[in-house]
């Protein structure tokens, strides 16, 4: 029997594999905020799904409640680096289908329906106003910080912030961090694997003496 694993689903027009981050948004349940886990870096998309996996993911409502406190790779915050790069992104819910397993797929917008009939919840974004410290921050209203993030998207372009020149950089190089990080492990499990591999001290090499013959 397939285990059934919350949060994933691929879109009905493309086929692409996404995490459902938001299922819904504020005063627009017709639209949910999804990562394209296909356009991830390999050490991005691996932290992304491991997260997903994890029994505290599992056991939330919305993904989005289990990234604000977790920490990527590149020691970023999984939530605010998938906003401020750009990797969340607004669909809507009719054009997702959650796939739990390999074996069933079911409209997102059917699940939302679902439970607000059944349960008499509203799927939405709606944290707790108190004082929550995200991964690598300073304490903050965690309301305000997750309403900033859905906010700036359900505007547009327009309304989110331009990335600066130096913030783009400083996310390459923290990119940049994540795939030293990833070729060292490769470096030493293939080392491990056949230890002849690994580079060792090099040998002094004989400097070659020309004879001259000299003909009588």
């Amino acid at each position: 029997m397939s285990m059934n694993i919350k949060h994933v689903g691929k879109l009905s027009n493309t086929g692409k594999k996404v995490v459902v981050v938001f299922r819904e948004l504020p005063d627009d349940p017709e639209n949910c905020l999804v990562v394209d886990t296909d356009a991830l870096p390999d050490w991005f998309h691996d932290d992304i799904i491991n997260a997903v996996e994890e029994p505290g993911s599992q056991n939330t409502a919305n993904f989005y409640e289990y990234a604000e406190r977790k920490y990527l790779t590149d020691g970023t915050n999984m939530l605010q680096t998938l906003h401020k790069t750009g990797r969340l992104q607004k669909m809507p819910t009719s054009n997702v289908m959650m796939t739990p397993n390999n074996d069933v797929a079911v409209g997102l917008t059917e699940i939302n329906n679902i439970v607000r009939e059944q349960n008499g919840e509203t799927p939405v974004v709606a944290p707790p106003v108190d004082q929550h410290a995200m991964a690598g921050n300073d304490p903050v209203p965690r309301d305000t910080t997750i309403r900033n993030i859905v906010e700036d998207i359900a505007q547009g372009p327009a309304g989110q912030e331009a990335i600066s020149d130096t913030d783009l950089a400083k996310n390459m190089l923290a990119q940049a961090k994540g795939f030293e990080t990833e070729a060292k492990a490769l470096k030493a499990q293939a080392y491990d694997l056949v230890p002849g591999l690994k580079p060792g001290p090099k040998k002094p090499v004989a400097k070659a003496t020309a004879t001259k013959t000299e003909s009588v």
